[in-house]
């Protein structure tokens, strides 16, 4: 596996670089030995240091973690142990996936997708922010920060939820394998996972006469 660590807006120092590859490398080793690529990202916090681990697992399966402590050596600890216990869990769905991707092509499509400022950035970005009933009458357009493209791919519910777990993201998209309707999961605020199927579990064999 490819590891680049680095610091943002510091040096990371070679006893940390040494850390974060014995560490990283034995936990993939241990549960998926074929990742691609990793990223170590160390800075310093009000609370002292903060460590973001970013692996991908495969080309479509990406891992993420964070970790922060009052040194950094504990602060990578710390990610790397909720690194592992994400991988521990999906221990058997990522065997799996491993087992089924030579012999499926992944069915992926592309849906174009805006990114719109919300409420606080638009504030922030004004120097005073606009009086109550001026904000209420503009009826001037979001401002768009980016026009980007999401990859909507075919897998199932518990694939997804693996992804979503691993990727440490708030909400998927993806199309379900078992009828090809548009699906999505997504963290709720209880930290358990919700999965929102718009036209229910379907049969791609039709209604029957």
């Amino acid at each position: 596996m490819i590891l680049n660590i680095s610091g943002r807006n510091m040096d990371t120092g070679a006893a940390f670089q040494e850390h974060a590859r014995a560490t990283l490398h034995s936990i993939v080793e241990k549960y998926f030995s074929n990742a691609v690529s990793g990223t170590v990202t160390l800075e310093k916090s009000d609370a002292g240091f903060e460590v973001n681990i970013r692996i991908n697992l495969t080309k479509r399966i990406e891992l993420e973690s964070k970790g922060s402590a009052r040194d950094a050596h504990a602060a990578l600890d710390s990610a790397a142990e909720h690194a592992e216990k994400r991988l521990r869990r999906h221990k058997r769905r990522l065997k799996n996936h491993r087992s089924a991707a030579g012999q499926l092509e992944e069915d992926i499509q592309f849906a174009p997708m805006s990114v719109y400022a919300g409420a606080q950035q638009i504030q922030a970005d004004q120097a005073e922010p606009l009086p109550e009933r001026e904000a209420e009458n503009d009826d001037d357009a979001l401002p768009v920060i980016a026009e980007l493209s999401y990859e909507v791919e075919s897998m199932s519910v518990e694939q997804a939820v693996m992804r979503l777990e691993l990727s440490g993201e708030n909400c998927l998209l993806f199309r379900n394998s078992g009828h090809l309707g548009l699906n999505m999961v997504h963290l709720r605020n209880d930290g358990s996972i919700g999965w929102v199927d718009p036209r229910g579990n379907r049969n791609l064999a039709g209604p029957s006469a």
